[in-house]
């Protein structure tokens, strides 16, 4: 024991980093340290002269194995020397205990066994030579001198996230990887997680904890040195967004979903890190979750890795030249082989035509036609000599089998699982053969989880009308309700391959393969429960648009999409791709009865388009930006071609000036029926504002332009302003809030208001104007030509000054009805001049809003006053005013009065003591037309995000 134990571990190594002061240091030391351990000093004479070498065979002899070593590491740490403690350390756990010789083994066998892609191993290591670099670097310290504790793998299924983490696991395994890093490393899996139902996290890990081993809570003691691999994380089928019950205590049992979460969000072992891959659902479900992730995304074979693969997959390099050059020469399918797991299953199909002499061909139009040609050249080839009835029950076997998995979060199945579902052990021999199945110890596992999700769907085409259900898998209209509306994010692909197998072409396809009619009630069933859904209460059941219309694109059928888009009149969609886009430009050009659209569209028209992951086998064609704008004319043609549109809500979008362009010229088009034109927070800014002063002088059906949050600045305004004056603008509400305006503006939209005769409401709201502004409004107001009723000035930096200018409109102009100056010092002395206006005959003002406007008790008189004298007012805004109880006496008295019309008070009862509560109340109860409420207040109700509807 002890010949080997320092044999392996080199002890004369460490004595021989020790400097000369340092080891005599170490020798005196020595003299009284065994005493701690209970043990004999070494005679100090055979110390005195002892070199290294001799003192590591004393240290050999005197106290054997294990003890001389906790005396060594202790005199490490008494002469400051904790780096060589530390080092030591780490090599008697990767001795002593055997947990990385068993990973080693237990990895290697799944590299050989359970991966797709059976590749040289150079081959591989070249593939990944980027990735092995960032990994190795990924955790070591940045420049703020903290190492990354959370790194991301992300991209999308079959890219090769699962194959890089089981290689990871076996390079470190191996002492290839992190070396100087992580003492130890566990590997969690989604799809085991899902049959754990309570454990602690000791008892998780102890799995593959070998007996031999050290106490296996003992490597807690430096949880900086641990890595956490965490893979499946769409195959779980709990939810691990949990706000409460986290657990930081590795020692204690809890459900597995608590567990799992609480090393996710860092509740537990924080000092430790963490390796996750996060597949599209993934990122979109957890990733929020992480605290201060690094990402690395996985970009797939480059062209010349394609290649590669191609000559090592045919071994024969006619063969390969040949497959390669047809691949080559389809766009869309050369793209897709950037995918590790396309690129295995064209291969694998190509290799049976090239084998039979047969011409080569791929359907490649969509997703399932891809899977579908795949899984007919391996089904034949292996099941030729057998007859269709056979076929066919072999078939559903196998589909039941995935389908009960995928509804079940099963994605490995023991024996017991195959005879259930009718797979015999012949059957599932064959299924091995076809390489659709795997062995994974005792049990087996679909090749990948998207053959999976394909088989699973194929279950709705192999119903007959006298089969028993199984109950574990849902019907249609139950996956297309999950998959559209969200519910259960891990039905996403099997949704996909559902609606592609709804298609007269896939039917036919697979019925001319299989050699049997298959079930063509699927498009039926999906269209009656989409127009079910479009019926449904918004609160009970959200429609995903983005997910429908991915499951749309998929069929490629313009008359089926068109009798879907007619089902739904409102779309709320949010676009952060060129993928998005064009799937969303697909369904929506073929709407012809939407009303409303709400739309946000980031990241498109800008550098950093594209998707999370960014790689090129998300997209389908070049992300030029040519191609680009033509999906966007796309998307803009539904303005004219629906027949009812009234609204468009743009909230946060980003558009460059083509885009823009491309918009305005449908909106400004004669036959396009919009109504409400909304950009808020658009980056809208001057530049732009020439297209839309097209669309208001061509588009006379157009009511309403919000352009909320956007840096127009008074040149955008004048632009604008032309526009408005223009005898065609038929434009009745106009937002103009945080626009950036200056009192300068208030110039051009004075001029304005006095040639447009249809605008009724402008909101100018939260701009810097000032009293300068206001007064130049305020000479327009008094024009009877202006014909503005709504004027909103919120936030616009005025003071009593301004209240002057503001009180002879009030006098003058009968049009007015509605004036709001909140978040303004108006202050007593404004409201004054404004109560006397208020009391002249000739005003007509309805609504008057006085929120946060300075005012104390003081003011109080003079709006009771104006209270019992003007007959116009209906509504008074004085939110969040301070007023004392002799103020709301005064009120209340004015507000009981027989002559006081006030329908609306604004004002939050329960800002004040129980005496004040109840006189207001009594008010309330007193006057059966009065409504004193805490917001919102008069106008306010009209307003949803910004909008005027």
């Amino acid at each position: 024991m002890a010949e080997s134990f320092f044999s392996d571990f080199g002890l004369l190594w460490y004595l021989e980093e020790l400097r000369k002061e340092e080891f005599w240091k170490f020798k005196e030391l020595l003299k009284q340290e065994p005493l701690k351990f209970e043990l004999k000093p070494i005679p100090w004479t055979e110390l005195k002269k002892a070199s290294r070498e001799d003192m590591a065979k004393l240290l050999d002899k005197h106290y054997p194995g294990k003890r001389a070593w906790e005396v060594t590491l202790s005199l490490f740490l008494q002469i400051n020397r904790s780096d060589l403690w530390t080092k030591a350390q780490e090599e008697i756990r990767n001795k002593l205990n055997p947990y990385r010789n068993h990973m080693k083994e237990k990895f290697r066998l799944i590299w050989e066994k359970e991966t797709c892609l059976q590749v040289p191993e150079y081959f591989y290591k070249e593939t990944t030579k980027n990735e092995y670099e960032v990994l190795n670097a990924a955790y070591t310290a940045d420049e703020a001198g903290k190492p990354s504790l959370t790194v991301v793998l992300q991209g999308p299924e079959g890219v090769g996230k699962t194959t890089l983490l089981r290689k990871v696991m076996l390079e470190w395994a191996e002492g290839n990887l992190w070396k100087d890093r992580f003492t130890f490393v566990f590997f969690l899996n989604g799809c085991e997680m899902n049959s754990i139902t309570e454990t602690s996290l000791v008892e998780l890990i102890s799995r593959d904890w070998p007996e031999s081993s050290e106490p296996i809570e003992s490597i807690f003691s430096q949880p900086e040195r641990i890595l956490f691999i965490m893979d499946g994380f769409e195959e779980l089928k709990f939810n691990l967004e949990l706000k409460t019950n986290m657990c930081n205590d590795w020692t204690q049992r809890q459900p597995a979903q608590i567990i799992l979460s609480s090393l996710l969000q860092k509740q537990m072992l924080p000092e430790s890190s963490l390796l996750i891959a996060l597949g599209t659902m993934g990122m979109k479900k957890n990733f929020f979750l992480l605290q201060h992730p690094r990402h690395m995304a996985l970009s797939g074979f480059s062209e010349h890795e394609r290649k590669l693969y191609f000559s090592h997959f045919f071994h024969e390099k006619n063969k390969a030249l040949r497959a390669f050059s047809f691949v080559r020469g389809d766009i869309r399918l050369f793209v897709w082989c950037q995918n590790p797991l396309v690129c295995w299953l064209v291969c694998t199909c190509l290799k049976w035509q090239v084998e039979k002499g047969d011409d080569l061909e791929i359907a490649s139009e969509s997703t399932t036609s891809l899977y579908v040609s795949f899984f007919t050249n391996v089904f034949k080839s292996g099941s030729e000599n057998c007859p269709p009835k056979q076929n066919r029950a072999r078939l559903r076997s196998l589909c039941t089998l995935a389908a009960e998995g995928i509804w079940t979060h099963t994605f490995v199945f023991c024996h017991g699982d195959l005879r259930r579902n009718g797979v015999s052990e012949s059957d599932t021999q064959m299924w091995m053969g076809m390489r659709l199945l795997q062995r994974s110890g005792d049990c087996f596992t679909f090749v990948h989880m998207c053959v999976q999700e394909f088989c699973a769907a194929m279950v709705y085409l192999l119903r007959r009308p006298r089969d028993n259900p199984n109950p574990a898998i849902g019907s249609v209209t139950q996956l297309v309700t999950a998959d559209v509306s969200q519910v259960h994010t891990h039905l996403s692909q099997m949704g996909i391959f559902l609606f592609g197998f709804s298609t007269e072409k896939i039917i036919n396809m697979l019925e001319t393969s299989f050699g049997f009619l298959l079930s063509r009630e699927i498009k039926q069933e999906i269209t009656q429960c989409l127009k079910s859904l479009s019926q449904c209460d918004p609160n009970q059941v959200t429609v995903n648009f983005q997910k429908l219309f991915n499951d749309l694109f998929e069929t490629q059928e313009r008359e089926f999409v068109t009798e879907v888009m007619d089902s739904f009149q409102e779309i709320n969609i949010y676009i952060g791709n060129t993928e998005e886009l064009l799937t969303c430009a697909f369904c929506l050009k073929h709407c012809q009865s939407l009303q409303i659209l709400h739309l946000c569209i980031e990241h498109v028209f800008s550098d950093d388009s594209g998707s999370i992951s960014n790689g090129e086998s998300q997209c389908l064609f070049s992300r030029s930006n040519n191609q680009k704008l033509s999906f966007w004319r796309d998307l803009c043609s539904v303005f004219t071609t629906s027949k009812d549109f009234q609204m468009l809500d743009l909230d946060n979008c980003k558009f460059d000036e083509a885009s823009l362009a491309i918009l305005c010229k449908a909106l400004a088009q004669p036959i396009c029926k919009l109504q409400k034109f909304v950009l808020g927070k658009c980056d809208i800014t001057n530049e732009a504002c020439e297209e839309l002063a097209s669309v208001l002088v061509c588009n006379r059906k157009l009511k309403l332009l919000s352009l909320i949050e956007n840096p127009l600045r008074n040149e955008g305004v004048l632009v604008l302003c032309d526009a408005l004056k223009h005898p065609h603008c038929a434009l009745q509400t106009l937002l103009l809030m945080y626009c950036c305006l200056t009192s300068a503006a208030c110039d051009y939209i004075s001029q304005a208001l006095l040639y447009n005769k249809s605008l009724s409401l402008l909101d100018l709201g939260s701009n810097f104007l000032e009293d300068n502004g206001v007064r130049c409004l305020c000479e327009a107001l008094r024009h009877p030509n202006c014909n503005l009723q709504q004027l909103w000035l919120a936030g616009c930096y005025l003071t009593p000054v301004c209240c002057k200018d503001i009180s002879a409109v009030l006098i003058s102009n009968e049009k007015l009805k509605t004036l709001k100056l909140g978040n303004n010092k108006i202050e007593d002395a404004g409201v004054k001049q404004l109560c006397e206006a208020l009391k002249h005959p000739n005003c007509k003002l309805e609504n008057l809003g006085l929120e946060m406007c300075q005012l104390t008790t003081a003011c109080c008189e003079d709006l009771a006053s104006a209270l019992t004298i003007c007959k116009s007012l209906r509504g008074l805004n004085l939110d969040w005013i301070s007023l004392d109880h002799d103020g709301v006496v005064v009120l209340c008295e004015a507000l009981g009065h027989p002559d006081c019309t006030l329908q609306l008070l604004g004002l939050n009862k329960s800002a004040f003591d129980e005496e004040t509560q109840m006189l207001l109340t009594a008010v309330e109860e007193k006057n059966p037309h009065l409504t004193i409420s805490h917001q919102p207040w008069v106008g306010d109700e009209y307003r949803i995000k910004g909008v005027l509807v």
